[in-house]
């Protein structure tokens, strides 16, 4: 039932609805993952490319929210053993943000808060991030199409 009623709002509001729930999903404070909505969006005969571009701009405009949260409370916090957290981002800096934003289902949320704790370069971070994502819902869109269509094969 309540998963009709989510369905229901979904088609309605269509890619819009998807990037609104990619952009809530992305933020620390609202658990939740939009990835989960790609099957549906596939199943409903969205269009491919309108899936990624909403599903990859909710979520970086999410992430971008929660590094400024980090940014923020960096400044009211006391930054006590954060010796490893700045070795970890020094070591491999714009390699794991790609790494982490690109992983489904990983709390990147929390590592996009850290680094703007930390003070990341913006540009880096963006760049970093933004690859990771729009990497993880290509595969994730592309992929379920290659999945939705073998099965209506067989």
């Amino acid at each position: 039932m309540i998963l009709g009623a989510i369905a229901a709002a979904l088609t309605k509001y269509g890619i819009l609805g998807l990037t609104f729930s990619s952009f809530l999903s992305s933020l620390v404070f609202i658990p939740g993952y939009a990835s989960f909505l790609i099957p549906l969006f596939v199943g409903l005969d969205a269009n491919p490319w309108l899936m990624l571009a909403g599903i990859s701009i909710g979520a970086i405009a999410g992430e971008v929210v929660n590094y400024y949260l980090g940014l923020i409370g960096s400044k009211y916090i006391l930054h006590l053993k954060l010796k490893k957290a700045k070795k970890w981002l020094c070591t491999w800096g714009d390699m794991s943000i790609f790494v982490v934003n690109m992983i489904p289902v990983f709390p990147a949320d929390v590592v996009n808060i850290l680094v703007g704790f930390l003070k990341m370069d913006f540009r880096a971070y963006m760049i970093s991030m933004s690859l990771g994502k729009i990497i993880q819902y290509s595969l994730l869109i592309f992929g379920t199409e290659l999945l939705f269509k073998f099965v209506s094969v067989i």
